[in-house]
């Protein structure tokens, strides 16, 4: 009698990693009419090319950037190395940041272009959670403020990017030409979050990083302005740091970056 799970992980082995090929193999009746192996040989390129499909679906502009040969063949040597584990095409090529800093170091914006890409997609399809309004926190007296803390939507990510990659995945997606390749001298933090159902990102200040990092760890406003005071230094006055922390607070709660005090 014929083991139909073994039948079907002969199977799933032979589709993911070419793995158990010559039993499952054994298996096939041959029609004469196609012969097994090219039976067989359409299953498994028709695997590869439905991953590297939902893998373009996912990183649309890195494969604008690279073009369609380099990256199918990115693709289907990363499936090779990485197989799915997932019963959910959407969460696979998570890795794919990392691999491309292994295997394509000719192209140092891949795994930026990557890394933003799969951020974006994380931001959209974080859980949904209420937002905070600045009339919440009206309701609030002022002599209460400097105890406050903040939870953030889950959708919130800080990015940080050396190349001009936002630049490039601009022009990609307005189907203009892109700017020639920038390495910046130093890092810039790019703010990811959703809002009205879309993902949003910006670039951020060195201060405003700072800030919210904090807040993200659980400080309270008090705390935030007064890293804020040490870090400027002696360039302004506490009043001047408490109102830096006010309007960045206020940006984010406009946003519908908080969801709730802790």
């Amino acid at each position: 009698m014929m083991d139909l799970a073994k039948l079907q992980a002969d199977f799933q082995g032979y589709l993911i990693c070419d793995i158990r090929g010559a039993a499952f193999a054994s298996s096939i009746v041959d029609d004469e009419k196609v012969g097994v192996k090219r039976r067989l040989g359409i299953y498994f390129d028709a695997y590869r090319l439905r991953i590297i499909e939902a893998l373009a679906t996912s990183y649309p502009k890195l494969k604008l950037l690279l073009g369609d040969d380099l990256f199918n063949s990115t693709a289907r040597a990363y499936l090779e190395e990485h197989p799915s584990k997932f019963r959910n095409l959407r969460w696979y090529g998570h890795q794919l940041r990392e691999y491309m800093l292994s295997v394509l170091t000719q192209h140092p914006i891949a795994a930026e272009m990557a890394a933003f890409e799969w951020t974006l997609l994380l931001a959209f399809d974080a859980k949904d959670v209420p937002e905070l309004t600045i009339q919440d926190l009206a309701e609030i007296p002022p002599e209460n403020w400097g105890e406050l803390k903040f939870k953030f939507q889950p959708a919130l990510h800080l990015l940080p990017l050396r190349w001009n990659t936002i630049a490039m995945w601009k022009a990609f997606d307005a189907e203009q030409i892109p700017p020639a390749l920038e390495q910046y001298s130093c890092y810039t933090t790019w703010l990811i979050w959703r809002q009205d159902l879309n993902s949003q990102f910006r670039s951020m200040e060195e201060t405003e990083v700072l800030a919210l990092n904090l807040g993200m760890a659980g400080a309270s406003f008090g705390e935030i302005c007064q890293e804020l005071l040490e870090l400027l230094d002696s360039t302004v006055s506490e009043e001047e740091a408490t109102m830096l922390a006010a309007q960045y607070l206020a940006g984010w709660l406009s946003a519908g970056m908080i969801c709730k005090l802790q």
